[in-house]
């Protein structure tokens, strides 16, 4: 990342709330996370913003996480372990995942 991108995300990450208001305004403030449904700023719960935390690395602040491609991912892996039915794609999801089940 260039020196002036690297600086504009860091900016950005310390004003992650005010970042968050203004562009997913259908969202709101939960402890240390900003929720709204996704980024087209639609209503809802799926998408999780860090407001707080370090400038970089783990647990910094304006990670954003969106957690239905993960429980989707996780019902389709479902799915094909009752199945018996695994795509290598899903082989690899779920290889991938072992960790979280």
């Amino acid at each position: 990342m260039s020196r002036s991108a690297a600086e504009l995300a860091h900016r950005l990450a310390r004003e992650a709330e005010a970042v968050c208001r203004h562009y997913l305004s259908n969202g709101r403030r939960q402890g240390r996370y900003w929720l709204v449904g996704d980024v087209q700023n639609t209503p809802g719960r799926s998408l999780f913003v860090r407001l707080t935390g370090p400038d970089v690395g783990r647990g910094a602040a304006g990670k954003w996480t969106e957690y239905v491609a993960l429980r989707v991912m996780l019902r389709i892996c479902d799915w094909g372990l009752s199945h018996r039915r695994l795509t290598a794609c899903t082989q690899h999801n779920v290889s991938a995942l072992r960790g979280i089940w």
